[in-house]
């Protein structure tokens, strides 16, 4: 290889490195973004945890190690984890223990099991989501504080059709749930999810 074919090769390596350096959002920006007022009580909830923005891979990391966030299960009973590719599978301790409670009532009411969908999510995650879905939050979002998980309304024991009478069972395990101020929701129909929010009770 010649001496310009060198330089020039450690030339690209040099502004890839630099460029993957980079971070893919500015938290200044991010925390400018305005929640709406439904999604704010979501945000409030996430912040009583103890638990910073997670901005990339080593922030979780960090509450692993601490023993702060555990890891859910891909198999359990009343759910099932998807194969998660913008997301890691670590909530608080609360947070999990509410998603297998409330998957335990969905069993028992219906022998059936509904799919999550999205646990936690850092900044870097959200950057690399929002490359391949627009309606991913811009700002912060409760699933950056690992007490958030989304359940998929349109899977149910793994089939992807709509099922209405497991829907509707699902709902009502989710308002149960809401009503003794355990969790906040939303049902997001552009990601046909529901959205919850462990509060800590």
């Amino acid at each position: 290889m010649s001496f310009n074919s060198r330089s020039l090769c450690i030339f690209f390596l040099l502004c890839f490195s630099f460029f993957k350096s980079q971070k893919c959002y500015d938290l200044k920006q991010v925390l400018k973004v305005e929640p709406t007022p439904l999604y704010r009580a979501h945000l409030l909830a996430s912040q009583n945890f103890g638990v910073d923005i997670l901005e990339n891979a080593k922030s979780v990391d960090r509450y692993i190690a601490k023993g702060k966030f555990v890891k859910v299960k891909k198999k359990s009973r009343g759910y099932r984890l998807q194969t998660l590719e913008y997301s890691r599978p670590y909530l608080v301790k609360k947070a999990r223990t509410t998603l297998e409670n409330m998957a335990g009532k969905f069993a028992t009411e219906t022998k059936s099991f509904f799919v999550v969908s999205s646990v936690t999510r850092t900044l870097e995650d959200q950057c690399r989501l929002r490359k391949v879905n627009s309606n991913a939050s811009l700002g912060i979002s409760s699933h950056n504080y690992g007490n958030s998980f989304d359940i998929s309304y349109v899977r149910f024991d793994h089939k992807l059709k709509v099922n209405t009478k497991l829907e509707k069972e699902l709902e009502k395990v989710l308002e149960s749930y809401k009503n003794l101020g355990r969790i906040f929701y939303i049902k997001e129909k552009q990601q046909s999810c529901y959205h919850v929010t462990v509060r800590r009770y």
